[in-house]
């Protein structure tokens, strides 16, 4: 019978001499050699006992939760692998925060109690083409169930609900963002990037 490894990431069949994943470069040198019938038995035993696993992550320093074997982060690509793994602590009974673009496009869930949001930062699949974003353009941050923002900018600036902030901000359910510019007359400027934040919700 066939022997592989099964990457931890990307669920990828490896050769068992392996090291890294072929598809996504992930460490596979833990990884135990498997075939067919002993994963058949192992995903039968997780059936019988679904929550006898905690998941892991990697948490890049922009914030964002990665796969226990991820060498790169998947939002900013930054280096990782010597981020310990640490057991993923999301809490069902936390309040969500959520960054809805107002073009309906993206959706963005504030995961962690501090992220850096930019064309290079977390939200970049997004924001990448927003000329009027800075590469690191504003910080979110969770603290005591509630949602902050500071501006990061020193260019286009943020504002909450089209006016400019200074310092740490609170935002509200319903508040407005602006990356990089602001409503005139109705219009948002095409370069800039806008959002609502939603709380225990998605729009």
């Amino acid at each position: 019978m066939e022997k592989y490894k099964i990457c931890p990431s990307c669920k990828t069949k490896n050769e068992p001499t392996f090291l890294e994943c072929l598809n996504c470069e992930a460490d596979l040198t833990r990884v135990k050699i498997t075939d067919e019938e002993t994963e058949k038995m192992l995903k039968a035993n997780e059936a019988e006992e679904p929550n006898s696993q905690t998941s892991s992550v990697r948490v890049c320093e922009c914030g964002v939760k990665n796969p226990p074997n991820a060498r790169k982060c998947r939002i900013c690509y930054e280096d990782i692998s010597d981020i310990t793994p640490t057991p993923d602590t999301v809490d069902q009974g936390k309040t969500l925060f959520v960054l809805s673009s107002l073009d309906g496009q993206y959706v963005f869930k504030m995961t962690s109690n501090e992220i850096t949001i930019g064309r290079e930062s977390a939200m970049n699949e997004y924001l990448s083409t927003k000329s009027y974003v800075s590469r690191a353009h504003a910080k979110l941050y969770l603290e005591a169930e509630q949602l902050y923002i500071e501006n990061l900018s020193n260019t286009n600036f943020t504002y909450i609900n089209n006016k400019k902030i200074t310092g740490k901000v609170k935002l509200e359910d319903g508040s407005e963002i602006g990356l990089g510019g602001t409503n005139v007359s109705g219009k948002s400027q095409a370069d800039a990037a806008y959002f609502l934040v939603r709380i225990d919700q998605c729009m």
